[in-house]
């Protein structure tokens, strides 16, 4: 695959993860705002939030890709959490650089990303995808 397409691989699955990322946490927001929910469970909704998006990534990258899909998954699980921690910073500029907590939510990040290459296993030899059991786009699809 050449450079081009790489970087708009990389640049689609962020996308896709990101969408998502909003999605739950729209979710999460309207489940606390119905119920009185702790902080504890809205903490662990948003390490939810970021390990689903993260594997997520990682599967439509290792999907596009085919070869390296966990050093894939790892890169865009780091990107992934590369770009929420500098929006952080620009957001509040006054929180530590590097917490535990964030450093938990890097590991968490690349785990979930590595998790997903591992999981876009290609398709057995001459087989074919049942129509509409793809959840991603037909441009997304290796089959294509």
């Amino acid at each position: 695959m050449e450079n081009k397409n790489i970087g708009i691989s990389i640049l689609k699955s962020l996308i896709f993860s990101y969408i998502l990322t909003g999605i739950i946490l729209c979710i999460l927001a309207f489940i606390m705002y119905q119920t009185e929910v702790s902080t504890k469970v809205a903490n662990l909704g948003v390490t939810f939030t970021y390990v689903a998006a993260s594997v997520f990534a990682g599967f439509i990258i290792g999907k596009r890709m085919g070869k390296r899909k966990f050093l894939w998954g790892l890169a865009v699980g780091l990107l992934y959490f590369a770009v929420l921690f500098l929006i952080s910073l620009l957001l509040d500029q006054n929180q530590a650089l590097m917490s535990g907590e964030r450093i938990t939510a890097m590991l968490l990040c690349a785990a979930g990303g590595t998790l997903g290459g591992a999981l876009a296993l290609p398709p057995a030899a001459g087989s074919k995808p049942l129509p509409g059991s793809s959840i991603l786009p037909p441009q997304f699809s290796s089959y294509s």
